[in-house]
Parts: structure tokens; sequence; C-alpha cells
């Protein structure tokens, strides 16, 4: 078996900006957070009903056929790993 892991992006912030009426402490402790890089936020990738992939998921569940969950390590059997590697995942599989 092999291993799918999604694609990420490194946009997350570790804290969010300190409110208006937020004390010198908080306001020190966001500066803190500034010097850190963003964390990484996986996508989910969905295996719709018709053989494609996407990582919008759709507003019809009953097209989904897989998700592959963003942030996870997905197994994937042979036949997957040639679906994904089609639909230009290759990079994220072990």
């Amino acid at each position: 078996m092999s291993i799918f892991r999604p694609p990420t992006d490194d946009f997350v912030q570790l804290a969010l900006p300190p409110k208006p009426e937020a004390s010198q402490e908080e306001r020190l402790a966001y500066d803190l957070f500034k010097f850190f890089d963003n964390d990484p936020r996986g996508r989910n990738v969905f295996l719709l009903t018709d053989g494609t992939y996407t990582e919008n998921e759709p507003n019809d569940i009953a097209t989904i056929r897989k998700v592959y969950w963003g942030g996870s390590n997905n197994e994937v059997s042979a036949d997957e790993v040639a679906s994904l590697t089609a639909a230009g995942y290759g990079a994220y599989i072990s």
C-alpha cells in the first residue's frame, strides 16, 4: 500500500491579531507569534463518481465516491496511485 498526503496551504496564523481592548500582555504575546512561520492546513481531495478529482467540495454529496482527508496519511491502492498520478497528485504519494 502507498500513502497519499494531500497538498497543504501554509497560511494558517498561529495567533489572531489582538482586539483593540486587549491588554498589554496579550499584545506582547501576539508580537511574539509574528516571528513564527504559518502552520500548514491540509486540503481535502474528493474523488467524484465520474472518476474525476477536485479539491472543492461538491454541493451534492451523492457525487462523492471517496474523500482523501487533508493533513492525514491516506492509504491508497495501486489503482488509486495510477489515478491520482494521472490527476496531478503524483508528487504527494510515497
